[in-house]
């Protein structure tokens, strides 16, 4: 059997890897557009922050390590189109800037997410960066350390957003989060956010809440970002509004996905194409508790990799599988009732 492997982080290596132990004969492939494999992107604001002084601790597993379990790997490949019928993909070469198409028999997407950068005047300033790749956190812990650059906006409250006010904090910076919103980290209850408010201003971080930024200023490199509140002082700016499946590149390909660019899967990771795979923050994971699909883009979310194995074990192997699952999913309800968390139980779990 020959795999190819769209992606080269989380999702993807820990599909390609479960592979091999399972399957020592298969044919693996892995294309992956940036320069590194295998690393812990929750790692980026430490690393930024200087509390991981080195990068290659975020790094799980080498190009070198995945050679030796026969595991071929290209970097700086970009898979341009997938055409399902002919069980064929475009790949272009980044470094050479040449273009090749390579075959498979069976196919795993696992291309994550990409951030968002939505169109304010201004945004190709110099110093307005996202945070999303290994090659993002070496940028900005090189700019953060410009004596320079001591006023830092962050435009957006969510995960990535806050995890950087630490990070800048801790380097002494002047540090401003710009939210649209009326609270940070709206996943939260606010009960929850206000905890963690007062512990971020208490910390000497100004947070403006409620606030839409208009545009960023600056002659060549940014000085202020404009709200419809005021105008403020920045060396440097991140955008942090959010990220969206990475799967343009599936345009044209038969595979369904959601409104969003999501693929859409069923619970052992196939999608709607035969021999076709998707796993990550590119697709949709079932919610066990609403049973349905939902699009959760979170690292942790990553496990659900190894699920679309399921589709190629023995059937008593998917038997033990699902039977796992399901008394996991009683046992964490029950935990939290236990614990003076009221939880429905799904209907079809009673």
């Amino acid at each position: 059997m020959k795999l190819l492997v769209i992606g080269g982080v989380a999702a993807s290596m820990s599909a390609a890897s479960k592979l091999r132990r399972m399957d020592e004969q298969a044919e693996i492939t892995v294309y992956e557009k940036g320069k590194f494999l295998s690393y812990g992107a929750c790692g980026l604001p430490y690393y930024i922050s200087g509390e991981n002084d080195d990068y290659r601790k975020m790094i799980a597993r080498t190009q070198k390590q995945f050679a030796e379990r026969n595991i071929k790997t290209h970097l700086q490949h970009e898979v341009l189109k997938v055409d399902t019928n002919k069980r064929e993909v475009t790949v272009k070469d980044l470094a050479s800037d040449k273009t090749f198409t390579d075959t498979y028999d069976k196919l795993m997407i696992g291309t994550g997410t990409f951030p968002i950068m939505p169109p304010f005047p201004g945004a190709d300033l110099e110093n307005i960066h996202v945070l999303k790749t290994l090659e993002d956190g070496m940028i900005l812990k090189e700019i953060s350390r410009k004596p320079e650059v001591q006023d830092v906006v962050i435009v957006g409250g969510g995960y990535i957003g806050i995890e950087v006010v630490e990070a800048m904090k801790a380097l002494g910076k002047n540090v401003r989060v710009v939210e649209m919103g009326e609270r940070i980290l709206a996943p939260f209850d606010k009960e929850i956010t206000d905890i963690a408010e007062k512990e971020i201003r208490d910390n000497g971080v100004e947070l403006n809440l409620g606030e839409k930024v208009e545009s960023f200023n600056g002659n060549g490199k940014v000085d202020s970002v404009k709200t419809d509140k005021g105008t403020y002082k920045a060396d440097l700016v991140l955008v942090a509004v959010g990220v969206k499946p990475a799967t343009k590149f599936l345009k044209g390909s038969g595979i369904e996905m959601a409104e969003n660019g999501a693929i859409i899967i069923d619970r052992e990771m196939r999608t709607n194409i035969e021999g076709v795979y998707a796993a990550g923050d590119c697709a949709q994971v079932y919610h066990k508790v609403l049973e349905e699909n939902d699009y959760i883009p979170l690292g942790i979310m990553r496990i659900n990799a190894a699920a679309w194995l399921v589709a190629i074990l023995p059937e008593t192997m998917k038997n033990m599988w699902e039977l796992w699952e399901v008394q996991r999913l009683k046992s964490l309800i029950w935990s939290l009732e236990e614990r003076g968390f009221p939880r429905r139980m799904p209907k079809s779990l009673v």
